[in-house]
C-alpha cells in the first residue's frame, strides 16, 4: 500500500538504490490494483463490447464521464481497497476519453470529473500513477485507447475493419464468431500494425505521408503528449496523484518484422484467421484472400486447421479516394494477372531507406518515452513517469542523455495459460526461446510456485541489471476470473484462483517488489466479466443488488449502466457464502471492513499482510497462506561504537519505524478467539510495536541500541505479549559480533502467527496440495 491509512504518504515518492523510499528514508512496498478495466470503455453511448450499438463509429460523440465509477459510489470502493490494503493504484485514462471530438480538443467535463474522483482517493491515504491505457491501438481496432480521428490521419475507414480483416472488433462481430481470447491478434493485423508504425515509426517508413501538412509520426506524437500534458495540469496539484505512465504495453507494429509472408507463432498469437502482413494489406485494399484459420490445441496454443477466403465482397478499409499507406510507398503492389499481392522488399520494416538496420527500441520507443517524460515533468519536476517493454521483452536500454531520475520500471507479467487446473506453462520461455514444451510443463501447487518465482525473477534481475537504481513496479499482473469455463462463479469455490493469485504475489513479495494488480472493475459480473472483448480478470463483483439504478444522474452514475444491466447476472453468486461467512463468523462489531468483503474473489490470497514502509534493507518478506504466518526481516546499519559503553541514537523514531498491513479479514476476532484483542501473536527480535485494529496498521519501532538476533522461539516471546493494544518492549541480550562485517549489519524480525489455526479450505485445496506434496 502506497501509505497505511493512519499515516498518508506525502510526496514525492523517492527512488534510490532500486527501491521506492519515503522522505524519512523508509523503503516503500507499494500495492494496489488497476482501476479500472471499464475505464476503456465510455459511458454514453453503452461501451460495452457485446452490445451492438448503432453509435458505435460515431466516434467524436462519447463520454467516459463515470468511469471507472459514479462519484456517488467513490467513498464505497477507495474505502473498499483501503480495507484490503491496497492503496497505489494504476489509473487509467484513454486518449480517446481526453481527445475524442476532435484534435486538439479536450473533454474538461471529463477531467472535471477525474479531478473528484482523485479527490476522494486522497481521504483514504490512496495514490495514483495516470496510465495512457491502449491495446491494439482503438476501440475501433478491437482494443482500446486512441481517439477513432487518428485513423482519418493515414487515410483508414474504421467502419470497415472488420469485413476486411484488419481488426477483430467486438461489436462489429455477428453472434457466431469466437471472439473470446481474440483481441491480441489485432496488435499483427493492418489496422493496429499501421497505427503503430506511423506512430512510432512513421517518418521512417511512411515519410510521405502527411496530414494537414504535417508528418503523420509528428502530428500523432505531439496531439498525444500534449493531451496527458494537458491533464497533468488539471491533476498535478491533487495529493493522491504522484506520476503518469507513458503508455500502456508499446507494439512495434510492422517495425522489425522480417518478413512480410509470416508472423512468429512464437511470439505472436496465432487464433482464428491469421493473415500475413502482406495479405493484410491486400485484404484492406479490397483484394481477396485465402487465409490460414488457427484453432486452440495442446500442447501448442494454437493449430492450423483449415482456410478461409476473407473480404469476398471487396470492402476498402481505406476512406474513399485514399490508398493503402504501405502500397504507395512501394511496399506492395498488386499483380494484375495473378490477383495476388506481391511484393520486392520483404524485410522494408527491418532497416532504413539507406539500409542500415533499425531498432524499435533505440530507434523509435526510446525518443518517445524521452519525448513524453519531457511534457510531464514540465509540469512537475517531481512526478513520476513509469514506462514498460512489450510484454515478455527484456527492458529498453536507456543512454545517459535519454535517461531521467523519475523513470520507474514497470514491467507487466500474466500466466495466460493458467486454464488448466492442475496444469502450468512457463509462456516467457516458450515465446523467448529458451524451454521446449515439456522443459516449460509444470505440475501442481509447487509447481505453479517454482514456475511464477522463475518467470518473475527473471524478469525482476533482467530490470535490476539493467536498471540498477531504478525501483521495479509490476505494473500489471493478475488471473483471469473465468478459467475453468466459470466453475467458481456457480460453486463459489476459488481454491484455484486462491493457489495461482498466491504464488504470484509471493514470489512479488520474495523479490520485495511492488504491483497493481489488473483489475478492479465495480462493474464486472458473472455473464459479461469485465464487459470488454470477453475479458473477466477483476478481483470484485458486486451483488445484484449493489447494481446503481440506470436512473441515476449522468454525473453520479454510468449511463453505460443502463446496457450492462439488460443482461442479468447468474441467479446463483457465490458472494452470498462470503457474506455468510463473515456474517456467522465474525463477533468484531467495532470493525466494519467485513462489508466490503462481499463481492471479492479470490480474497485468501488478494488480501494479506506486508511491510507498506520498512526503515531497512529488506531481507525477507513472506506470508504462509496455508498457515497465515507472516515474517518480515530487515537489516540495518549498526552504529554501535564497541569503544564506547552506550550507543547514541543517530535516527528519528518515525526513519525507525516499520509499518505493517496486518489484515483482520486473516486475523479475525471469533467467539473462539475473544481472549485475544488481536486475533494474532506478535514476535519481534526487538523495539516495540502497538498495533491499529480500525485502521489494520502494525507499527513498530525498531531498537536502534539492539546488536544482534534473537533466536528465541516465537511461543516463549507470546508470554511476555500484553493483552491490551499497548505496546511491549523485548531486548534480548546483544550478540557477540565475530567481524567487522557482522557488526554492521543488524538483523531485525517479527512474526505475526494466527491466534487460531486457518480453517477456509476446500475438498479441491486439500487434494491440490496432497497431490502435490
Amino acid at each position: 500500500m502506497a501509505a497505511s491509512p493512519s499515516s498518508p504518504l506525502k510526496r514525492p515518492i523517492l527512488q534510490k538504490d532500486g527501491h521506492f523510499h519515503d522522505e524519512h528514508g523508509r523503503i516503500l512496498h507499494l500495492r494496489g490494483v488497476n482501476l479500472s478495466g471499464n475505464s476503456k470503455l465510455p459511458t454514453s453511448p453503452p461501451g460495452s463490447t457485446h452490445i451492438r450499438c448503432p453509435q458505435f463509429f460515431n466516434h467524436a460523440d462519447v463520454s467516459f464521464v463515470g468511469r471507472p465509477f459514479p462519484l456517488n459510489e467513490a467513498d464505497e470502493h477507495f474505502g473498499r481497497l483501503r480495507s484490503w490494503g491496497l492503496t497505489f493504484v494504476r489509473f487509467l485514462v484513454t486518449w480517446e476519453a481526453l481527445e475524442h471530438d476532435r484534435p486538439g480538443k479536450y473533454d474538461d467535463e471529463f477531467i472535471s470529473y477525474l479531478e473528484s474522483i482523485l479527490t476522494v482517493a486522497a481521504k483514504y491515504g490512496i495514490q495514483v500513477f495516470i496510465d495512457p491505457h491502449q491495446d491494439t491501438w482503438s476501440r475501433f481496432s478491437g482494443g482500446s485507447g486512441a481517439p477513432g480521428w487518428t485513423f482519418e490521419v493515414v487515410g483508414m475507414d474504421v467502419t470497415h475493419f472488420m469485413e476486411t480483416g484488419a481488426a477483430y472488433v467486438h461489436q462489429s462481430a455477428q453472434p457466431e464468431d469466437s471472439g473470446h481470447t481474440a483481441w491480441p491478434t489485432n496488435y499483427q493485423k493492418l489496422a493496429s500494425s499501421t497505427m503503430f508504425t506511423v506512430f512510432f515509426g512513421g517518418d521512417v517508413f511512411a515519410p510521405d505521408a502527411r496530414y494537414r501538412g504535417e508528418p503523420v509520426q509528428e502530428f500523432l506524437q505531439r496531439h498525444f503528449c500534449a493531451a496527458f500534458e494537458y491533464l497533468a495540469k488539471r491533476l498535478h496539484h491533487l495529493p493522491a496523484v504522484i506520476g503518469f505512465e507513458v503508455i500502456n504495453e508499446p507494439h512495434f507494429g510492422y517495425i522489425g518484422l522480417p518478413s512480410l509472408h509470416s508472423f512468429d507463432p512464437l511470439k505472436e498469437l496465432h487464433y482464428g484467421p491469421v493473415p500475413s502482413a502482406l495479405q493484410s494489406m491486400a485484404l484492406g485494399a479490397g483484394i481477396p484472400q485465402e487465409i490460414d484459420v488457427y484453432v486452440k490445441s495442446w500442447p501448442w496454443p494454437t493449430r492450423k486447421d483449415h482456410k478461409k477466403i476473407v473480404n469476398e465482397a471487396k470492402v476498402s478499409a481505406w476512406l474513399p479516394g485514399k490508398e493503402c499507406i504501405w502500397k504507395s510507398h512501394g511496399v506492395w503492389s498488386h499483380d494484375p494477372t495473378t490477383h495476388l499481392p506481391r511484393t520486392s522488399h520483404p524485410d522494408y520494416f527491418t532497416h532504413r531507406r539507406d539500409g542500415t538496420p533499425i531498432n524499435f527500441y533505440t530507434d523509435c520507443y526510446v525518443p518517445f518515452i524521452k519525448r513524453f517524460t519531457h511534457s510531464i515533468l514540465a509540469v512537475d519536476p517531481t512526478l513520476l513517469v513509469f514506462f514498460e517493454p512489450i510484454p515478455n521483452e527484456d527492458p529498453p536500454q536507456l543512454r545517459r542523455e535519454d535517461d531521467h531520475a523519475q523513470l520507474v520500471y514497470s514491467p507487466h507479467w500474466y500466466d495466460l495459460k493458467a486454464f488448466n487446473s492442475r496444469v502450468t506453462h512457463d509462456v516467457q520461455g516458450l515465446s523467448r526461446g529458451t524451454k521446449n514444451v515439456l522443459a516449460a510443463t509444470y505440475f501442481g501447487a509447487a509447481g505453479v510456485k517454482r514456475n511464477y518465482r522463475g518467470q518473475i525473477r527473471n524478469i525482476i534481475t533482467t530490470g535490476r541489471a539493467t536498471y540498477p537504481s531504478k525501483a521495479i513496479l509490476f505494473g500489471e499482473c493478475g488471473l483471469p476470473m473465468d478459467m475453468n469455463e466459470k466453475q467458481a462463479y456457480e460453486t463459489g469455490d476459488y481454491t484455484q484462483h486462491t493457489i495461482f493469485l498466491d504464488a504470484m504475489i509471493g514470489a512479488l513479495e520474495e523479490e520485495c517488489v511492488s504491483f497493481t494488480l489488473w483489475n478492479y472493475n465495480p462493474r464486472n459480473d458473472n455473464v459479461w466479466g469485465d464487459h470488454w472483448n470477453g475479458e473477466d480478470f477483476s478481483i470484485y463483483s458486486p451483488k445484484p443488488s449493489a447494481t446503481p439504478s440506470p436512473h441515476a444522474s449522468r454525473l453520479h452514475s454510468s449511463p453505460a449502466t443502463t446496457g450492462e444491466d439488460e443482461t442479468p447476472l447468474s441467479p446463483i453468486t457465490p458472494f452470498d457464502i462470503t457474506a455468510a461467512y463473515f456474517n456467522d463468523q465474525q463477533t468484531d462489531p467495532a470493525h466494519t471492513a467485513h462489508n466490503h468483503h462481499i463481492g471479492g474473489r479470490a480474497l485468501d490470497a488478494v488480501i494479506r499482510p506486508y511491510a507498506a514502509k520498512i526503515p531497512g534493507t529488506p531481507h525477507e518478506m513472506k506470508f504462509e497462506l496455508e498457515t497465515l504466518k507472516f515474517r518480515l526481516a530487515f537489516t540495518t546499519t549498526s552504529n554501535h561504537d564497541s569503544n564506547s559503553p552506550t550507543t547514541t541514537p543517530t535516527t528519528t523514531p518515525i526513519a525507525r519505524t516499520a509499518e505493517l498491513f496486518i489484515p483482520t479479514y486473516h486475523y479475525p476476532i471469533t467467539t473462539s478467539t475473544l481472549a485475544d484483542p488481536r486475533g494474532f501473536t506478535v514476535s519481534i527480535s526487538d523495539g516495540t510495536w502497538e498495533y491499529d485494529r480500525e485502521q489494520q496498521v502494525l507499527t513498530w519501532v525498531y531498537d536502534e541500541t539492539y546488536t544482534g538476533r534473537d533466536e528465541t522461539d516465537s511461543n516463549n516471546n507470546n508470554n511476555n505479549i500484553a493483552t491490551g493494544f499497548g505496546a511491549w518492549w523485548f531486548k534480548p541480550p546483544p550478540k557477540k559480533m565475530g567481524d567487522e562485517e557482522a557488526a554492521e549489519k543488524v538483523l531485525h524480525t517479527i512474526t505475526i502467527t494466527p491466534t487460531q489455526p486457518p480453517v477456509r479450505d476446500s475438498w479441491w485445496g486439500r487434494l491440490w496440495r496432497g497431490a502435490s506434496g
